[in-house]
């Protein structure tokens, strides 16, 4: 639906000029929502809507993530649990898990199969998160957007089907026909229809339309004289299988596994610096400090430390 926002409307999304390729997909950068409530360009946020998100523990500049949303005049938190962002938070909307609501599972993945989830239980005043768009967008008076309930979007979803949520909601799942090589007949979703190695659409917005590396903004090649005082590279988005994103770490069971945020270190760099394996250890950028445990590791370079940033942990003082 956001195709179908006004031209003056649609320039009013954040970093919809300049990030088009996540404008594309109705998606804007987290930063320039930070950017926009801390400094009031291009316009000043003054309110946010959060739902299953975690971003003062997930996203990129946690100091900064901290500072907008504890100075955004009016913020809504939908959450199964008292998360650091929700803690900031003016409402806490009680979400509503998958054995909660009446859902279609995986029908956005285009791989043929829809998996039917019933509500089994209904516990306290969970809503799902469709419900509560659905609710909040009537209030704001566009009622010819939004269906009159869950269901109705539902049997939207399932019209190629031939189905009613009502008739599909008794079948373990659904499975549409499998067709091979539709390329040949329909070519390919691009606007050439070919498969494109040099992306014609970014070419069209004044973008190199061929894969190219470009040296990231802070390195040894890029900013060698902050090797002085930061002389180490973080690779970030190491994964451990135990968690997931910021979840699952209330979990005591699990928590066992993984009790403490780990960095690996090569053994050399451990060594020139007195650690030790399992010693806590403070990794330092520009924008702050964490705290983790240090894992020796020979699989890595020395120059690198790899933290589990699967989610993350900040040290209170950070």
């Amino acid at each position: 639906m956001h195709r179908a926002l006004s031209k003056e409307q649609a320039e009013k999304r954040l970093g919809g000029n300049t990030y088009k390729l996540a404008s594309r997909v109705a998606l804007i950068t987290p930063k320039m929502a930070w950017d926009a409530i801390l400094t009031g360009k291009p316009y000043q946020v003054k309110a946010v809507q959060l739902h299953g998100t975690n971003p003062v523990i997930t996203r990129a500049n946690a100091r900064e993530v901290y500072k907008a949303l504890s100075q955004v005049e009016f913020m809504v938190v939908s959450d199964f649990f008292m998360t650091p962002t929700a803690e900031l938070a003016d409402i806490v909307l009680p979400a509503s898990t998958w054995l909660e609501m009446n859902y279609i599972g995986e029908y956005w993945t285009r791989s043929g199969y829809h998996f039917i989830r019933r509500k089994i239980v209904q516990v306290g005043e969970c809503r799902m998160d469709a419900e509560m768009f659905m609710e909040l967008g009537k209030r704001l008076g566009q009622e010819k957007f939004w269906f009159d309930s869950i269901e109705k979007a539902l049997d939207y979803i399932l019209e190629p089907s031939g189905l009613s949520w009502e008739q599909a909601k008794d079948k373990p799942f659904l499975k549409g026909n499998m067709e091979y090589r539709k390329y040949q007949t329909k070519g390919f979703s691009t606007p050439t229809k070919k498969f494109e190695l040099y992306s014609t659409t970014m070419e069209k917005w004044g973008y190199d339309p061929l894969p190219r590396y470009r040296e990231i903004p802070e390195s040894p090649v890029s900013k060698p004289e902050m090797t002085k005082e930061y002389p180490y590279v973080l690779t970030m988005g190491a994964r451990i299988p135990v968690f997931f994103h910021s979840e699952h770490r209330m979990l005591p069971w699990l928590r066992e596994i993984y009790p403490d945020p780990i960095v690996e270190i090569h053994p050399d760099v451990a060594a020139k610096h007195g650690i030790k394996e399992g010693d806590w250890v403070y990794i330092e950028s520009p924008r702050g400090r964490v705290k983790q445990r240090a894992m020796l590791s020979t699989g890595i370079d020395p120059g690198l430390s790899l933290p589990n940033t699967d989610g993350g942990f900040r040290d209170k003082n950070a």
